[in-house]
């Protein structure tokens, strides 16, 4: 089922920064306030901002204050990461959202990128009808995820579930 909703191009963007050159550990996603487009919501550095639209007098100083706060980011340990993550999704509203999900295998360090619905218990049934009949459009243009978590609550959302998800599937 499809609700007709589009996925704006800076979604697209965000997700590429978090696959390719790593600037963010997580990004948010929601439904705009119109119900008209999947916009991105926040990151792991904060409100998001496409860097390609930035006025180019200011290009150079937001860059460099995203490389710092990328590099203080990097000092944190995953789980302190991933409770941060957890505590940007709302407690009544869905989004969706990605996570660049760093554990270890065998000794190895590894990443899984991980896609989540959440769509919290407490959450109006409209904004999860909304959310669920719009999933697919968003997912299908996130090429390079590697699972799908689907959550209800923050157990569901855990991140031992996570971890308990990727061990099972990682080779």
């Amino acid at each position: 089922m499809s609700s007709g909703i589009t996925v704006d191009d800076q979604c697209k963007s965000a997700f590429q920064e978090l696959k390719v050159t790593h600037d963010y550990k997580f990004v948010l996603f929601k439904i705009s306030d119109d119900n008209k487009s999947i916009i991105v919501d926040t990151t792991s550095l904060g409100p998001y901002e496409d860097m390609d639209k930035v006025d180019p007098a200011e290009k150079e100083a937001k860059l460099a204050a995203r490389k710092a706060a990328k590099e203080l980011l990097a000092q944190k340990p995953e789980l302190e990461i991933y409770e941060t993550f957890i505590k940007n999704l709302p407690e009544q509203e869905c989004r969706y959202a990605v996570y660049d999900f760093a554990y270890k295998k065998d000794g190895s360090d590894r990443n899984k990128i991980l896609f989540y619905a959440w769509s919290p218990d407490t959450a109006r049934i409209k904004n999860k009808m909304v959310y669920a009949s719009s999933k697919d459009s968003l997912r299908k243009s996130l090429v390079g995820v590697a699972q799908d978590v689907q959550a209800t609550d923050l157990e569901e959302a855990s991140y031992e579930t996570a971890l308990d998800k990727v061990l099972r599937t990682a080779r």
